[in-house]
This record gives C-alpha cells, sequence and structure tokens, in this order.
C-alpha cells in the first residue's frame, strides 16, 4: 500500500515536472515535426498557403491502386500515426506544454508496460529507468518519436505472450494478430523501428518456447502476425510520394552506408549518451561537465554485472536483454544520421529492460545494494538540480522564440497576420497553436529570393493581411534590401533575444 502511494504521487510529481519543464527547458523544433498534419488540418489558411519547404502536402503519399495523396506521413520517414495520440493533449491544452505532458503520460504507461512485462515490483522498473536521465529525457522533450514506437514495441511483446500462453487457439490467433498490427503501426510511426524487429521476433519466439508450444501450433501463430504486418506494411511502403517515389525510398535519403568509417563514427556519437550521464538533451540544453557524469555508466555497468552473475532465476533474462540492446545498437550504426538521444534509445530500451530484470533480483536479495543504488541514482538527479543555473540553452532551442511565440499568439497577431517563418524552430510551434484562422509558412531564404518575396507580398495582398516575418536572423540579413524593395519598411519590430518578429505593408492593431 505505502508502495503504491509512493508510486502515484512520483507519477504526480512527474506530470508537475512536465508542465513546469518550459521554464528551464526551452521546447525544441523536432518535438513538434511529427504533428504537421495536425497543424495543417486545424488551420486551413495556413493548409491553402504553405505550399513551399515543408509545406502541409509535401510529404503525402499515394497507396498503390489508389490516385489520392493521402497524409500518411510529416516527414521523410517519420508517419502521421503520431497525431492521433497526440490530439487528445492538444485537443485539451492548446498549448505547447502538450507535448511535455504527453511525454510524461507515456513514461509512466511505458514503466507499467515495463513492470507487467518484465514481472517485477514497480520499485526495479523505476530504479533501471532512471538510472540513465537521457531516458526519461527522450519521453518528455520527444524529438524522435520515442514514446509511441516504444508503447507500441511494448505491446507487441505482452500481445506476443498472451497468443504464445492463450488455452484457445482461437484467441491466440488473435492475438498473434494484434502483434503483427502493432508491429506495423510502429514501422507506420517511424521507418527506424525496424530496428526493433529482429528482437520482437527473438523475444517472441522465446514466449512460444517457454509455452512449450508444439511446431504446429507456433507456426500459426507466427504466419498470423506476419500477414497482419506484411500486407499493410507492403502498401505503406510501396505508396508514392509527389515526385514518384516509393517510401522505402526514404532509406537511401538517410544516408545508409555499408562503410565501417561511417560505423565508427556512430557508434562514437551514440556512445557518448552510454559515458558522459549529462547528455539527456543535448539539443536544448548542455550541462556543465562534473565528476558525476561517469555516475550512470559506472551503476549500470555493476548492475547489469550483478545481474549476469549472482542474478540467479533472472540471470538468462539479463543476458538475453543485454545482447539484443548490442545487436539494437549495431543495427542503428550504419545510418550517418544517428547520432542524437531518439536514436540512442532503440538500445537503450533493453538496457533499461535488462537493469529492471536485474534490480528484481537485487531487491529480494540484496535490499541494502538495492537501496543504495537508489540513493546513487538520487544522487546524480539531484546534481542536475545543482548545475542548472550554468545550464546553457542551446540557440535552435533558445527560451526567446518560446516567449516570442506567446506574445504573438496573445497579442492575437496570429490571427491577423500572414507568418512567414524563416526558422523550424518557431514554424512548427506557430502551425500547431494559436487561433484557427492562422496562417504559417515557412521559407527559409525568403529574405534572398525576390521573387518569393513577390509572392509573399501577393498572399498578402490577396488575404488583406500584413505580413509577420518571424526570424533568428541578424537584422542585417533579415532586413535586406530585397526585403525592402517587395515588402518595404518595417513597420512594427518585436524583440525577444535574438529574435525578432517584423511587421510589413501595414500595422497591426
Amino acid at each position: 500500500m505505502t508502495s503504491r502511494a509512493a508510486l502515484r504521487l512520483a507519477a504526480a510529481g512527474l506530470l508537475l515536472v512536465a508542465a513546469l519543464s518550459p521554464r528551464w527547458l526551452p521546447y525544441n523544433m523536432d518535438e513538434f515535426v511529427h504533428y504537421q498534419p495536425l497543424g495543417c488540418s486545424s488551420a486551413p489558411s495556413s493548409e491553402r498557403l504553405s505550399v513551399y519547404r515543408e509545406g502541409c502536402r509535401l510529404y503525402d503519399l499515394r497507396l498503390p491502386f489508389t490516385t489520392t495523396p493521402l497524409p500518411l506521413r510529416s516527414y521523410l520517414y517519420i508517419g502521421s500515426l503520431p497525431v492521433v495520440a497526440f490530439y487528445p493533449f492538444w485537443k485539451l491544452l492548446d498549448d505547447p506544454v502538450a507535448v511535455r505532458l504527453q511525454g510524461a503520460v507515456f513514461f509512466i504507461l511505458a514503466l507499467w508496460l515495463l513492470a507487467r512485462y518484465l514481472r517485477t515490483r514497480p520499485g526495479s522498473v523505476v530504479l533501471a529507468s532512471l538510472a540513465f536521465p537521457v531516458f526519461l529525457g527522450c519521453f518528455l522533450s520527444d524529438q524522435g518519436p520515442v514514446g509511441l514506437p516504444v508503447l507500441l514495441f511494448l505491446g507487441v511483446l505482452l500481445l506476443a505472450r498472451r497468443a504464445a500462453a492463450s488455452p484457445a487457439p482461437v484467441r491466440g490467433i488473435v492475438f498473434a494478430a494484434l502483434a503483427g498490427l502493432a508491429l506495423f503501426l510502429g514501422l507506420w510511426t517511424k521507418l527506424v523501428f525496424a530496428w526493433w524487429l529482429p528482437a520482437a521476433l527473438v523475444l517472441a519466439a522465446r514466449e512460444s518456447r517457454v509455452a512449450a508450444l508444439p511446431w504446429r501450433r507456433r507456426a500459426v501463430l507466427a504466419a498470423a502476425a506476419a500477414v497482419v504486418f506484411v500486407a499493410p506494411s507492403a502498401l505503406l511502403l510501396a505508396a508514392r510520394d509527389g515526385e514518384g517515389l516509393p517510401y522505402y525510398a526514404a532509406v537511401a535519403r538517410a544516408r545508409v552506408s555499408a562503410e565501417p568509417a561511417t560505423w565508427l563514427q556512430a557508434a562514437d556519437r551514440l556512445g557518448l549518451y552510454f559515458l558522459v550521464g549529462s547528455r539527456a538533451v543535448p539539443r536544448i540544453l548542455d550541462w556543465p561537465p562534473w565528476p558525476v557524469d561517469v555516475l550512470p555508466a559506472l551503476l549500470t555497468t555493476a548492475l547489469l554485472a550483478w545481474g549476469l552473475r549472482r542474478g540467479a532465476d533472472r540471470r538468462g533474462e539479463v543476458a538475453t536483454l543485454t545482447a539484443l540492446g548490442l545487436v539494437t545498437f549495431a543495427l542503428s550504426l550504419p545510418s550517418s544520421f544517428a547520432q542524437w538521444p531518439h536514436h540512442f534509445v532503440f538500445a537503450l530500451l533493453f538496457v533499461v529492460m535488462a537493469l529492471a530484470a536485474g534490480s528484481e533480483s537485487l531487491r529480494r536479495e540484496r535490499p541494502r545494494l538495492f537501496a543504495g543504488a537508489v540513493v546513487l541514482v538520487l544522487f546524480f538527479w539531484a546534481s542536475f538540480l545543482a548545475r542548472l543555473p550554468a545550464a546553457v540553452p542551446q540557440p535552435e532551442s533558445g527560451p526567446e522564440k518560446d516567449a516570442l511565440l506567446a506574445f504573438v499568439r496573445e497579442r492575437g497577431l496570429d490571427r491577423k497576420t500572414i507568418q512567414v517563418h524563416t526558422s523550424w524552430g518557431t514554424y512548427y510551434i506557430a502551425q500547431l497553436f494559436g487561433d484557427p484562422a492562422r496562417a504559417v509558412v515557412y521559407l527559409k531564404s525568403l529574405s534572398d529570393d525576390p521573387r518569393l518575396l513577390a509572392e509573399v507580398r501577393q498572399v498578402a495582398e490577396a488575404e488583406g493581411r500584413p505580413v509577420l516575418l518571424v526570424s533568428a536572423r541578424r537584422w542585417g540579413r533579415l532586413q535586406t534590401p530585397a526585403v525592402s524593395a517587395a515588402l518595404g519598411p518595417p513597420l512594427q519590430t518585436y524583440r525577444f533575444g535574438d529574435w525578432w518578429a517584423v511587421v510589413y505593408l501595414r500595422e497591426v492593431n
């Protein structure tokens, strides 16, 4: 009873931290890129006008045997499924903090599913999930997406267990088919979900062995899962984009390489997240280095070593999960883009699972050592509070842009102007939140292209709105002769740190 009350209190505390996090953890543009179709559909003017780079229909796909493009993805290799999960948070809050609260809820759900799958007490899962701050960091500042794929993968594992353990053959087939569906949804969410497919097969096969299923029953369950996974996946991957390229061509755009040098570079980049504990949100905050940064790596190594040598009934499970983490890590290396926490978390998930399984044995057999591990984890998290005043926000995620966008919404400028953004850092946030009459476009090379400037003026005059140019460029690069010639002099100027909001053509009342 006391443990459950403590966990409920911790969950409430996490939600509070998520709600307050924008005060010390500015938003990153990639927290919102997964929801581009929602931003477009909720602002008809944006959907109609946003035909430039990152435009609303840019990533539509045409399924085989059809002629109508559909909003099936929100970026080259990110599907639009995350919109479905995010919609209730967006609808209820209508504020960027919705992404942080969704991340906190997903993290709590992930811990619950982990505890169910691993058959451990919640305390062991909480300890394992907090041993590496980057794991929680990837949920709270979800730049992957991370939260939804983790939930789908854990759902696959639990459904595979239910399928193998079901006494009724028909129910087992249903659960196997649902597992295949969850695999497809994960692949649709993000193509690199495929990094988890080998692990899913290994763990599903283990469930069949544990249940001592006859080979015919195993074959039927595997076939049910495969059909439900392969059929929609084939349709999705064969769909064509606006350039006529199939969706699977996005793999080539991700710069997958067979060169060992690329693998070594990726291993070096991703390995830092294991060795340096403060690299939890490197695209948002840079923390001053402290000697305790090595603590998560040392503690994790010690707990894994204990689980592998002294873990009694969980030793084989810890070994399997650790090996799957290494395999998944290796699968991520061929991509030259593999360098951020949301890439590392694919392998880290199995480390967390192995830690939780080993910690459960530690909790039962050596409760004092378990308590000591908890103290070390709490000590490391406390170091973030001590270092927070010296943490440096990254330029692309600086808090000034958040203040500027809040000002635009509060003053009603989003309703009265054509917003032209030259940075992803503001574009995706402005596209999602504000008045339904907002009109938002992204033009990276606006100040240097007279043709685009002329088009912007024509659109603004046709809509009867002034232009609101939002940018972090230096004033000399922002107010260029080309801008002056096309839009005239700036009529109203607002500055928040390095960020500008400049009104052209006519003043906004």
